[in-house]
């Protein structure tokens, strides 16, 4: 029961965070309330991992372990996204595009992979998949610096 519980919060938190990011960039009132949800969301998945710790075989353990670390990588992007534009104002700037554009691709790029498992798609061609959402998400965030964040001097 509270392995499914936590991984419905988990997923909305996730899709919040996700739209309220890419609101943020036309509105930047909505960075509040896409950093909590991110917290949020990562939150819940350690909350599910540590559910099911004694569970899990030592691959799956060393696995949750290293996307704990990337959920807190993601969690201080996102800190330092919200700090930079309560110091810069309404003007985006090339870093603080960078920090929100790696939790929003790392966000779509979860996902897209975790679609691509529940169809049953083999090990190597979600390799394939992640990797090319993250490329794609790389090349959407440098066009977006390129618009909103004025050229530095």
């Amino acid at each position: 029961m509270w392995h499914s519980a936590l991984v419905t919060l988990h997923a909305a938190s996730g899709l919040l965070a996700f739209v309220a990011g890419c609101l943020a960039l036309r509105r930047p009132s909505h960075l509040d309330t896409y950093f909590w949800s991110l917290v949020a969301c990562i939150a819940f998945v350690v909350a599910v991992v540590a559910v099911d710790w004694n569970g899990l075989a030592a691959a799956s353990r060393a696995l949750f372990t290293a996307l704990g670390a990337l959920g807190a990588l993601m969690v201080w992007r996102g800190a330092q996204a919200r700090r930079i534009a309560a110091a810069s104002g309404t003007q985006w700037s090339a870093r603080q595009l960078d920090h929100l554009g790696f939790t929003l691709v790392a966000l779509l790029d979860a996902f897209v992979v975790i679609a691509a498992l529940d169809l049953g798609t083999p090990g190597w061609l979600l390799g394939v998949v992640a990797i090319a959402v993250a490329a794609i998400g790389h090349a959407w965030i440098t066009r977006l610096k390129r618009r909103l964040a004025p050229p530095s001097r």
